[in-house]
């Protein structure tokens, strides 16, 4: 009589919970495991936060708005998946920053606005004469000796000094973020230039070693379909392993280290290993044990949004040097950071239209997301006038929310990560906590923990056989 296989629920199917089921299929066929996938999604899609939509003949992304391309994670995936004919690169440089009511552009060589060599700091406009002098003071001395967890905000002011890190590095960080750098852990990043600098003595020393991270083209990649191209070729290959309209409102120890995953309150499935790769915030509506609760209480999330201005050819009067902006903190805009979609991606570069993404919202901003999509617009499009001369009505504009969907990496996130599964180890051995609040935010991230994570599931359920 065959034995019955071992099954593996995954909860969500964004990027993280795709491919976390798609490695697990993988090494299940390669090697031949009496072990079975299920993939359990509480709406009509998968996907999560890669939300493309159509438009007409071109594809918009709503939600993430491209791929980081320093880091190998989505990379390789795109690669093992055979979409690299579908791949399209960022061009025309980068984003220009919007401070004091004026446009910069940093024409020298950066990493995230911070300039590779250190003598470049004297061609930063933006920077005052002062904030130039710290820079090169900060820059001077190796810190590697200071290890212990520190805002993002003080990590960088005590490197390149308190101006570059807020008008240079801070809108870098607070447009993948959505927050503010003194709220954000520097460990809780996944930075590597944390790493680099331990390794080189100082910033600047790193980045010299590695010019493959400086800003500029290629940086950034999409599809020509849009981001959800990925998802869908990982959905497709788990196509009959994927469960939609199944919301998990419960998972429960039960025997023989099997767990019960209550499904829309009104079934149950039985399961050997677990791994939740939801959003953080709808941990405790997943859990009701006490002790699970404690932890996620800690686990800020924070808004975002996105609107899609499509404006007649030629509106844009005070245009950017670069594909886009960023807009530092100090401005009181409502508009963190704009992407000039027709300069950065080639598929959008002869469109009879100015297509401009602009994102708002800040974790310090919760009154924007509860305004109309009127007063949204009303709002932005003051803050586009002021930026970048637009004073014409739009063809059209899409509106689109994201409420509590951006992690909040406060100061000792890491140490924190650590203990909860430390915490599940113990007390919930075969059940995984990953995605966008759990170990780094960004498609990268995400599909690193899903990688991981999967050969932590096959491992332990080997030694459960």
């Amino acid at each position: 009589m065959e034995k019955a296989k071992k099954r593996i629920a995954v909860v969500g199917s964004g990027i993280t919970g795709l491919t976390v089921a798609y490695r697990l299929q993988k090494i299940i066929k390669e090697q031949d495991l009496p072990f079975e996938v299920i993939v359990l999604e509480s709406s009509i899609r998968s996907g999560g936060k890669l939300y493309t939509m159509k438009f007409g003949e071109q594809f918009i992304d709503l939600g993430a708005e491209s791929i980081d391309t320093r880091l190998p994670d989505a990379v390789g995936l795109i690669k093992e998946l055979g979409l690299e004919d579908q791949v399209e690169y960022s061009q025309n440089g980068k984003p220009d920053i919007y401070a004091f009511n004026k446009l910069y552009q940093l024409d020298s060589d950066t990493y995230k606005g911070i300039p590779v060599k250190r003598t470049d700091i004297w061609k930063f406009d933006l920077i005052s004469f002062q904030g130039k002098l710290s820079f090169l003071k900060d820059t001077y001395f190796s810190r590697t000796e200071e290890s212990e967890e520190v805002s993002t905000r003080d990590y960088f002011a005590q490197r390149v000094g308190d101006e570059v890190a807020e008008y240079a590095a801070e809108p870098y960080i607070s447009k993948v973020y959505s927050s503010e750098i003194d709220e954000i852990g520097i460990k809780g990043l996944n930075e590597p230039l944390f790493a680099l600098e331990k390794e080189h003595g100082t910033i600047t020393k790193a980045l010299e070693a590695h010019p493959e991270l400086i800003d500029g083209d290629g940086n950034y990649l999409t599809f020509k379909d849009g981001l959800e191209t990925l998802t869908r070729e990982l959905s497709q290959s788990l196509e009959e392993d994927i469960r939609y309209s199944k919301k998990v409102t419960d998972i429960k120890k039960s025997i023989s280290h099997t767990y019960i995953v209550d499904i829309n309150k009104k079934e149950q499935l039985r399961v050997d290993s677990v791994v939740v790769a939801t959003d953080s915030g709808a941990y405790n509506q997943i859990f009701s044990d006490i002790e699970l609760s404690d932890y996620f209480k800690e686990i800020k999330m924070g808004s975002i949004g996105f609107v899609l201005f499509s404006f007649p050819k030629g509106a844009i009067k005070n245009p950017p040097e670069g594909n886009g902006v960023l807009s530092v903190r100090r401005n009181n805009s409502y508009i963190q950071s704009i992407v000039w979609l027709n300069k950065k991606w080639a598929h959008h570069a002869h469109k009879d239209e100015e297509l401009l993404g602009v994102y708002f919202g800040r974790s310090s901003d919760s009154i924007m997301m509860s305004l109309s999509n009127k007063q949204i617009e009303e709002a932005i499009l003051k803050d586009l006038n002021k930026m970048l001369s637009i004073n014409v009505d739009p063809n059209y504009r899409i509106i689109k929310r994201w409420p509590n969907a951006i992690p909040q990496f406060s100061v000792n996130h890491e140490e924190r990560t650590k203990n909860l599964n430390e915490f599940l180890k113990d007390k919930y051995p075969g059940l995984y906590l990953i995605g966008n609040g759990m170990d780094g935010f960004g498609v990268n991230n995400c599909i690193r923990q899903g990688n991981k994570t999967a050969e932590l599931v096959i491992d332990y359920l080997k030694n459960t056989i």
